[in-house]
């Protein structure tokens, strides 16, 4: 499981949970991503190699993108 803390005004990544046994391998990628101020747009748009658990990156990237946008239409 691959989770995203996001910040929704600036799109920031603010923390990433990651459990399983693949957890290790793959919670690097948010770590640097937070360090250099990524947002999800920058997850959304990188290329990852398929199958690799790296690839869910780009798919809690695209959900945590819809909720926000999902949020701004709610709220006006």
């Amino acid at each position: 499981m691959l989770e995203l803390l996001v910040s929704a005004e600036d799109r920031r990544l603010v923390g990433v949970h990651a459990l399983g046994a693949g957890a290790t391998e793959e919670i690097h990628i948010g770590q640097r991503g937070m360090a250099f101020g990524g947002t999800i747009d920058y997850l959304v748009e990188a290329v990852f190699n398929y199958p690799t658990l790296a690839e869910g990156y780009k798919v809690a990237a695209l959900d945590a993108a819809n909720k926000i946008a999902a949020l701004a239409r709610m709220s006006g």
